[in-house]
């Protein structure tokens, strides 16, 4: 018995840390990207591109070994809250990563823009940093920075509503500049709809920790 609880924890510390790389991998991808935004270096972009089946195989190795603990140790209480969050926040993850990859293909064609680039650098800022912690409130049991990066998500909607006025106003609405600025658009919603996903990933922490699920935001 003592075993197999050995061996339990031993999996399900090792399911929590693939998540945290995969949180990692994400993160760093969103670093790229802004990386690119600034240098115009296209090479960047193309790993972004090639790198999301790296981050797609990480996330099937997570659903892989947590319905394995599910099925073979039949968890309980705290600790089967432990797999199913990690499930849930790998599936944001790799929804957050699909979101850069479309980001990348926007920059790709478009980084000659530079009043849009500068609107994607700013939503960006906002967004690395509330990853990046959620993620560490994952990795800490943090509830308090959990709920602090959730209202950061608050920021985030009003930059985006603001510069999506910006672009609008700011846009000659010809043909060609028409076609840029919806392109622009989409793509910082791309950034809005991750800001969802890290606030998803907060509430998961938050039923990780108290067993209560909450709906922030």
């Amino acid at each position: 018995m003592l075993q197999n609880r050995k061996q339990f924890s031993e999996e399900l510390k090792s399911l929590n840390e693939k998540v945290i790389t995969m949180g990692s991998e994400v993160i760093e991808s969103y670093i790229k990207l802004t990386t690119a935004c600034n240098t115009k270096d296209k090479s960047l972009l193309k790993d972004i591109i090639e790198y999301d089946r790296f981050i797609n195989d990480i996330e099937s190795s997570i659903n892989v070994d947590g319905y394995l603990l599910i099925a073979k140790q039949c968890p309980v209480a705290s600790d089967l809250r432990r797999v199913i969050t990690a499930l849930k926040i790998s599936n944001d993850l790799e929804r957050i990563a699909d979101y850069s990859v479309n980001i990348a293909k926007y920059v790709e064609k478009y980084d000659s823009h530079d009043s849009y680039i500068q609107s994607l650098l700013l939503l960006l800022r906002i967004f690395i940093g509330m990853l990046t912690d959620v993620m560490v409130a994952f990795r800490d049991e943090n509830s308090e920075l959990a709920i602090e990066v959730d209202k950061r998500d608050e920021i985030l909607d009003k930059e985006y509503k603001d510069e999506i006025k910006k672009l609008i106003k700011g846009s000659n609405m010809d043909e060609d500049e028409l076609e840029v600025a919806v392109k622009a658009i989409l793509s910082l919603k791309q950034i809005e709809r991750a800001g969802d996903h890290v606030t998803n990933i907060s509430e998961s922490i938050i039923y990780l920790i108290t067993g209560n699920r909450v709906e922030l935001n």
